[in-house]
């Protein structure tokens, strides 16, 4: 059975359903990215459906306005990146909030919410020179350097061939 089969067979074809699968099953293999306890886990979905419907929404389009329009075929539409921009830096106020109490965005632990915003953040501050967006908040700033400077994360940098 390959990796994907067991995906597909345990009914995970999206990226969010196959790292919480993923996360649930190998729980007992390194970081709990779940909580703990009720109260945590609960924490961190909450926190996994504002990336989802909140956060990835403005971040994927500036990524495919920013990163990809051209490779598509089609100009950036810059009223689109500006009103993406906006979405963005509002939802980043509330992350600001968030982590003004807490060092993650479910708690004082490192979670699969905290996880799922690496690769679009990366692009944000890399490849989009959007560095300023993040940086302009101190606790998210502080969260950004904890969370991409985890030893995991920089292993898929190393091996992982980023878009130009």
């Amino acid at each position: 059975m390959s990796r994907n089969d067991e995906f597909y067979n345990a009914g995970c074809a999206e990226s969010r359903a196959i790292i919480r699968y993923c996360a649930e099953k190998y729980k007992s293999q390194g970081t709990d990215l779940l909580g703990k306890t009720i109260e945590e886990r609960g924490l961190v979905e909450n926190w996994l459906e504002v990336e989802a419907h909140s956060y990835n929404p403005p971040v994927y389009t500036l990524t495919v306005q920013i990163m990809f329009s051209s490779k598509l075929g089609f100009p950036p539409i810059e009223n689109l990146i500006k009103e993406s921009e906006e979405k963005l830096a509002k939802v980043l106020d509330v992350y600001e909030e968030r982590l003004s109490k807490s060092k993650y965005l479910a708690g004082d632990f490192f979670s699969l919410a905290d996880l799922s915003h690496l690769p679009f953040t990366h692009y944000l501050l890399s490849q989009m020179g959007r560095e300023f967006m993040i940086r302009s908040m101190k606790h998210v700033s502080a969260w950004w350097d904890d969370i991409s400077s985890r030893p995991s994360w920089q292993k898929v940098l190393q091996l992982y061939d980023a878009p130009s």
